[in-house]
């Protein structure tokens, strides 16, 4: 049996939770000026990169289940799953935040 962290699944679930949605914070820390055509841009694939991090999630959880081993159990099929399950809910919350912030700069009040 196969170990999830040996996965391509798993390894996407990292890329799509941690390190796409960190390179984006990092983009947008650093920048001085962006266009609201990019955060909207950003906003759209955070959103988009947290519903394919619960699909993922799902998958890997049941790579885990199917696999022997104890570790991937210990993390997938425990009460660590619920943290894991936070990680989407921050990007789609951060891309929200985007989104709102795109739309009330663009309209004005007269």
């Amino acid at each position: 049996m196969e170990v999830a962290w040996l996965r391509l699944e798993f390894w996407l679930l990292v890329l799509t939770s941690l390190a796409l949605p960190l390179a984006m914070v990092i983009h947008l820390l650093r920048a001085t000026l962006v266009s609201r055509w990019v955060l909207l841009g950003y906003a759209c694939v955070l959103i988009a990169l947290s519903g394919l991090d619960i699909i993922l999630l799902k998958m890997v959880a049941e790579l885990a289940r199917a696999s022997g081993s104890l570790v991937d159990n210990g993390v997938f099929l425990s009460e660590y799953s619920l943290a894991l399950y936070l990680l989407p809910l921050i990007s789609a919350g951060l891309g929200i935040n985007l989104l709102s912030y795109v739309i009330t700069q663009h309209l004005r009040v007269r």
